[in-house]
């Protein structure tokens, strides 16, 4: 997460919320207008640990709450020493700190496309050329349709058709 500036204490404590609703683990700072710290250790999305100042555990939250407001950032997966009074009970410490946990909605599943149904192949004899725009003159088609083989001739010697796709110009 960025470091932030400027920002009130109910920012930074949603920001907070966000990081344990993603369970993730880590440290969580916060740096007060009033020139001061806070630390929160995350376990797997669980506050574990808590100091302000020089107060640690459920005093150093009630000391937090007194603050306006400041800067926050998270370092994840650092795990930084906490001293045992520092250990604070997770459900307890989200209430002192007015903090609900939403669990953000699933996304949507998004339906796979139905594939476009596949065009018959031309019949025999008949000519496939696509223009843009118009569709090939009646005459034009004609010309280029091969004629019924002739009786006693192999199918090596019938015409060949022209499947190419042009693109105009």
């Amino acid at each position: 997460m960025e470091r932030n500036s400027s920002l009130s204490l109910r920012q930074m404590l949603d920001r907070l919320a966000e990081i344990l609703v993603h369970k993730q683990t880590g440290t969580f700072y916060i740096a007060t207008d009033m020139n001061s710290s806070c630390r929160f250790a995350i376990e797997s999305g669980k506050l574990t640990h808590c100091t302000h100042k020089r107060d640690h555990g459920p005093d150093a939250i009630l000391s937090l709450l007194e603050t306006g407001g400041g800067s926050c950032s998270f370092s994840e997966n650092q795990r930084i020493p906490f001293r045992p009074d520092a250990a604070i009970d997770h459900p307890l410490s989200l209430q002192a700190l007015d903090i609900h946990l939403v669990i953000p909605p699933k996304p949507a599943l998004i339906p796979k496309p139905v594939p476009a149904p596949e065009k018959p192949m031309a019949r025999p004899g008949s000519s496939n050329y696509f223009y843009r725009g118009s569709s090939p003159a009646p005459e034009a088609s004609a010309q280029t349709e091969p004629e019924a083989p002739q009786q006693g001739t192999t199918p090596s010697a019938q015409p060949r058709i022209n499947n190419r796709f042009y693109r105009g110009g």
